[in-house]
């Protein structure tokens, strides 16, 4: 039984003064501790494993404590007695003796293994690693003027379709829309029904914030018919075709904007009015391309704000005929592309490598189906390339390219909550 304390009395006493006062906290298991099982083996022999006894001859609970050593060791932060206390806190305190006088204070200690087993009774409980984040693929749909957004989760798995503007607030009759992830957000950029540009961001929670006029911070732009985004580490690109000519704006981390900047002025000029224009981050570089009298062109901004010089695509990945739209999207050091022409019933795919190589445009039937599209848009998402076609029979067309190059059939989004007709979609990545 714990009948002796080797601490001298004075100490004990002032101890217990202390504790009286309520100023002695328990303290954290030291050395010379021991498993619960060897308490139980102690608690066995000292009184028969009875947690809550008191038979009145001084000792307490499970391991026989003093009342004395009770005290001394805080024991009165959890009961007046041991008998009082559960049998955790019982060990708790026999911990604190056991690493101060050693396994003699219980006359059972011999051949229960008190003395050698230094196991910690009660260990801090590893924490449970949180789950790692996984991919998201949001989508946003135009559906009679309204703008839907709906999302797809790494088992492949859609939600319902929601009405963005229910949450964000009304911009009028919806022209173009894009959105790109940003540190789990979702940013989503449209054309109002005044022309106007406008942003919102749907946070990781999936909370809404209330749509921006783009133009009142980075300057007004006429006849907007086509809009674009995508993240370069925290800040937001947009790019916006007016007038059949392309501008560029950088939200800032802040939430200022940059105004907006002919790209053709630096770039060159194009051979003809802008129909179409997407964009993407390759190693933390702008990839722009752009549809221009039917034939697709490509530029890329610098980290230091310079514009190269239109490319042709099609003298460099092959003819993939009078385009109508296009997409892109960055993969590693690549650059994916989707083209579709000959007024949407043909649809290609291609690639722009790290070298500055370009792979043939590729026909992509045997993937998708023979249909015709208004819209295309692309984003990679964990590593793969997912590509959404709006129909002009009113269907989206979902179609993936995993990182081994083969690709999942296009199959077509439920899109049961979107109202009205929709021709233009925006998809993207976020964690």
């Amino acid at each position: 039984m714990s009948r002796t304390a080797r601490t001298p009395l004075l100490a004990g006493l002032a101890a217990a003064s202390l504790v009286s006062l309520g100023l002695v906290t328990v303290a954290t298991v030291t050395a010379g501790a021991a498993s619960v099982a060897t308490w139980d083996r102690v608690a066995q022999c000292e009184s028969t494993g009875n947690w809550s006894i008191n038979t009145g001859n001084g000792y307490y609970g499970g391991l026989q404590i003093s009342l004395y050593n009770w005290r001394y060791y805080g024991g009165l932060n959890y009961a007046a007695r041991p008998d009082l206390a559960t049998k955790k806190q019982q060990i708790l305190i026999a911990e604190k003796i056991l690493a101060d006088q050693g396994a003699r204070a219980w006359s059972c200690s011999p051949g229960t293994g008190l003395a050698t087993d230094h196991a910690n009774p009660y260990p801090d409980p590893t924490p449970t690693p949180a789950p790692a984040p996984s991919w998201k693929t949001q989508i946003l749909v135009n559906g009679g003027g309204a703008i839907f957004h709906a999302t797809r989760g790494a088992s492949g798995t859609w939600s319902g379709f929601a009405d963005i503007g229910a949450q964000a607030g009304n911009i009028g009759s919806v022209g173009s829309v894009a959105d790109a992830g940003i540190n789990g957000d979702t940013h989503v950029v449209a054309v109002g029904g005044n022309g106007h540009v406008y942003h919102a961001v749907r946070f990781a929670d999936g909370q809404w914030g209330a749509f921006g006029d783009v133009n009142s911070q980075a300057g007004a732009l006429d006849s907007v018919t086509k809009v674009s985004a995508v993240s370069i580490g925290s800040e937001l690109n947009v790019l916006a075709v007016a007038n059949g000519r392309v501008f560029h704006s950088v939200r800032h981390t802040d939430g200022t904007w940059s105004a907006f900047g002919d790209v053709e002025s630096q770039a060159g000029s194009l051979p003809a009015a802008v129909t179409s224009v997407s964009e993407a981050s390759v190693n933390g570089r702008l990839q722009v391309v752009a549809v221009a009298g039917a034939r697709v062109y490509h530029s890329i901004r610098g980290t230091d704000g310079t514009w190269s010089a239109w490319g042709d695509v099609y003298a460099a990945a092959g003819d993939a005929g009078a385009a109508t739209d296009v997409a892109v999207t960055g993969s590693g050091a690549d650059l994916q592309i989707v083209v579709a022409s000959n007024g949407g019933t043909k649809q290609y795919h291609g690639a722009r490598l790290a070298s500055g190589q370009w792979t043939p445009l590729t026909d992509l039937t045997s993937v998708a189906g023979s249909f015709t599209t208004t819209s295309v848009s692309a984003a990679t998402v964990a590593g793969e390339l997912q590509v959404a076609f709006v129909t002009t029979d009113d269907r989206i067309l979902h179609a993936i390219r995993h990182v081994d190059g083969t690709w999942q059939s296009a199959a077509a989004i439920n899109l049961t909550g979107v109202t009205g007709n929709h021709y233009a979609a925006g998809i993207t990545g976020t964690l």
